[in-house]
């Protein structure tokens, strides 16, 4: 394995055989399993690096007209018109909100990096959705989120920032020392402070995992609404098979 990400690390955190299945076999994907999130998520990232990078000289007109002549193509993955038309609205929002960013303090966007994590541990490779700069609070990251509002000290996703700051050192000889996740549809920012010791873990953590792949540690995680809607392998998954029959032999309750 080349290199690492973490996307891939969260993967593995979440179900190994998955993991094994995906990045280990390299299998293509055998169950179906919705995109929509996925592509409208990929949309919105493009619109905001794109308004970045024009120094915010993109009006909210022109990122609209953009995403209207994108969206047409999304609109087959929703499981109904309904759901497409609450992710537009969603959607414009967003840009709404994002349109309306100074932009000025943006160092880069989109940033790729590959970063070194340990001896005998492959490096990390990312791209960093929005570094910034003030003279006030040094270097600082962000990522764009299109999902669910969460805790930005949730330890599972907080990594992912403490990453970035990582990656800023390595590019720019100074880390980031805080950043925040971006949920652009919500207008809601979670900020938070990354210290030394944040990274440190987040260094633990990596060699962690590539320790497990090492070993070939892949072990199958069931989680009912995970497995049966988000898991393209789950036909091939002995766990899953052997859950969902218990399941549907348990006797109902009266």
């Amino acid at each position: 394995m080349q290199h690492l990400s973490f996307s891939r690390l969260s993967l593995l955190d979440t179900c190994g055989l998955r993991f094994y299945f995906e990045y280990v076999q390299e299998l293509p994907p055998e169950d179906p399993v919705p995109m929509y999130h996925a592509r409208f998520g990929t949309l919105l990232h493009s619109l905001y690096e794109s308004h970045a990078l024009s120094q915010g000289g993109e009006s909210y007109e022109e990122l609209k007209m953009r995403y209207d002549q994108a969206y047409p193509e999304l609109v087959g993955l929703f499981p109904s018109r309904e759901e497409a038309v609450t992710f537009y609205k969603n959607g414009l929002r967003a840009i709404a909100r994002f349109s309306r960013y100074v932009v000025s303090d943006v160092v880069a966007s989109e940033r790729e990096f590959i970063v070194e994590i340990a001896p005998g541990v492959p490096p990390v490779k990312g791209f960093i959705d929005r570094l910034l700069h003030t003279d006030d609070h040094g270097y600082m990251v962000a990522d764009l989120k299109t999902g669910k509002v969460f805790n930005g000290r949730d330890r599972r996703k907080f990594r992912q920032l403490a990453i970035y700051s990582l990656a800023c050192e390595n590019l720019y000889g100074k880390p980031a020392a805080s950043g925040y996740f971006d949920f652009v549809v919500h207008g809601e920012r979670a900020w938070v402070d990354i210290s030394e010791q944040d990274r440190g873990e987040a260094r633990a953590w990596v060699t962690q995992k590539w320790e497990q792949i090492d070993r070939e540690d892949f072990q199958p995680h069931y989680s009912p609404g995970f497995c049966r809607t988000y898991c393209p392998f789950r036909s091939r998954c002995p766990e899953f098979a052997a859950r969902e029959a218990q399941r549907q032999s348990a006797p109902t309750r009266a």
